[in-house]
């Protein structure tokens, strides 16, 4: 499987848990985002864009994922999250799960500019290669 399609998978797997996961709010907003950065970091001209948005995503997630446990034990910030049932679990659970995708997206989008690099060095290579022989073979006929 390439990278291309590695990619696109995890966009899809960031957009079904957004639409789809039992996740509180903003999760379902870092799948998205996450899932936008996945399909634009699969395109040479976006990849950028794309790996810094995937970047943001995984470390937003992080600093997010203990947050509801932290404003669900007092009584003063309830309104800020979700507070009831397991709504802290799936948020903490939702948070670690993006900012996982997001650095795996991350390893592709850099394997897959990295491949690209050395698919068109490659073909320079070859390009060197039979122009040089070609030359020779000029040269040789010449000499006769």
């Amino acid at each position: 499987m390439g990278e291309r399609t590695s990619l696109a998978v995890v966009a899809a797997l960031m957009l079904g848990c957004a639409l789809f996961g039992p996740f509180p709010l903003p999760v379902p907003l870092l799948f998205a985002v996450a899932s936008a950065g996945a399909v634009n970091a699969a395109f040479p001209l976006m990849r950028t864009f794309g790996s810094a948005l995937l970047g943001g995503v995984a470390a937003a997630g992080v600093g997010l994922a203990a947050v509801p446990f932290v404003t669900c034990s007092t009584e003063r910030f309830t309104d800020v999250f979700t507070c009831t049932g397991d709504a802290p679990t799936w948020h903490l659970t939702g948070a670690v799960l993006v900012a996982g995708l997001s650095g795996a997206a991350l390893v592709l989008a850099r394997v897959l500019g990295t491949a690209g690099l050395e698919r068109r060095l490659a073909a320079i290579e070859r390009a060197v290669t039979e122009r040089t022989v070609t030359e020779r073979a000029v040269t040789d006929e010449e000499h006769r």
